[in-house]
């Protein structure tokens, strides 16, 4: 059976779109996917999985892990690369799961070029496999292997599966699971500011829409190159509790939550190529200029109107009240600059959210610290690369879950 957007996947292959980290202002491997992304997941993931790696070492052996829709193996990246604590100036890496204590990384994806691509990126890594399989069908021709410690997945492959086959598939993980297993799920998010027509989807066939991966490309390529076009799933936050409860019932063990989390509320990757809401701006282009060397950034594009967000009695109120705050920070770090305010000017201090004041204050200070340097451009390299990250921990620190991001991530865990 073909795989669903298998033209596309090919496609990148073939151009190096899935070789391992190579940062750009667009692209698979873009600025906001290494610098955003893949570390928001790592903190989401990092205390379940010092529990789990603590637990296998008590029982003597290496951690399990098999990446269902592996790419060319990118899930390994993000597993082997968490630290065990946030860093302080003193310390070196220290690995939450280093790679010598991986048993198996077994990678199954439906797409032949993918699974040749891990094949050549991991040939001198003997724990590292891979093996094609449509997942459609279930767990059932991997039943007979040992239990996984980690059931993985990233970045919406997951969406590829209609509701009825992820249901089938996650009985089947639940079932060959061992006690105490992750299974992280990564899905596209509904409620994303990307495709608000979306937003009210109600029956299980409104839920699954055409999606394209235009954004792999350059705007220039867009123009001249027709994207592939398939079908995908889209979940928010309560779809999960009730999948989690499901599987409860009908598989005889327990099935909790343990996390959810939307993943790029504001800077997903459609909001640059505006496939499906005419009306964003280009905000993650914007953002990968944030952390891109020796190139400044037109801060006042980074400033988002909140009318762009429709109205809905539960999304649009916490939506808004993050592009507000965004845009609090955004436009003090243009003040402060250019040394026309500092915090003790702001109106309504008392009255903004935790996370506001801290990104702040993390902009305020790194001003003043840096405002000395002369070599180097402490704008583009220091200045603007902080402003990313305090915009993207104001941005994980007041999400909630639900599906407003381009992904949503859940990590459950069995009990047997």
């Amino acid at each position: 059976m073909q795989s669903v957007g298998e033209k596309t996947y090919s496609q990148a292959v073939r151009e190096g779109k899935y070789d391992l980290y190579v940062g750009n202002l667009f692209g698979k491997y873009d600025n906001v996917r290494t610098y955003w992304e893949d570390q928001l997941t790592r903190i989401a993931l990092r205390p379940f999985l010092r529990e789990l790696v603590e637990r296998c070492r008590r029982e003597n052996r290496g951690v399990r892990i098999v990446d269902l829709g592996c790419g060319a193996g990118q899930g390994y990246e993000i597993l082997t690369k968490i630290d065990r604590r946030d860093l302080d100036l003193g310390l070196q890496h220290e690995r939450v799961l280093p790679k010598e204590e991986i048993d198996l990384y077994l990678g199954l994806d439906i797409s032949q070029a993918m699974v040749e691509r891990g094949q050549v990126l991991f040939e001198s890594q003997p724990e590292v496999t891979f093996a094609q399989a449509d997942l459609r069908e279930g767990f059932g021709p991997f039943k007979d292997r040992e239990p996984f410690d980690i059931y993985f997945s990233s970045y919406g492959s997951l969406s590829h599966l209609n509701r009825q086959d992820l249901v089938k598939l996650l009985q089947d993980i639940c079932e060959h699971s061992g006690n105490e297993s992750l299974i992280v799920l990564d899905f596209l998010g509904r409620y994303s500011i990307e495709w608000p027509d979306f937003w009210f989807a109600d029956s299980e066939d409104e839920k699954v829409r055409d999606y394209t991966m235009s954004y792999l490309y350059s705007e220039a390529v867009r123009k001249e190159v027709e994207s592939d076009r398939f079908p995908l799933r889209f979940w928010v936050g309560s779809d999960v509790k009730d999948l989690s409860e499901e599987l409860t019932q009908t598989c005889g063990l327990g099935v909790e939550v343990l996390k959810l989390m939307d993943r790029s509320m504001l800077v997903g990757r459609h909001t640059d190529t505006q496939e499906y809401n005419k009306q964003l701006k280009p905000i993650r282009r914007a953002v990968n200029s944030l952390h891109q060397d020796y190139l400044r950034t037109n801060l006042e594009e980074l400033v988002i109107d909140p009318a762009i967000v429709p109205d809905h009695p539960v999304i649009a109120p916490p939506l808004r009240e993050l592009i507000d705050s965004w845009n609090v920070v955004v436009e003090y770090c243009q003040q402060r600059l250019w040394e026309r305010c500092s915090l003790t000017q702001l109106e309504g201090w008392d009255d903004f959210a935790k996370p506001l004041q801290f990104a702040l204050m993390t902009i305020d200070r790194v001003i003043a610290d840096v405002g000395w340097m002369w070599y180097g451009d402490p704008r583009a390299n220091i200045i603007e690369p902080q402003l990313g990250y305090a915009l993207r921990t104001l941005e994980y620190e007041m999400q909630r879950g639900r599906g407003c991001g381009h992904g949503l991530v859940a990590i459950l865990k069995t009990q047997k």
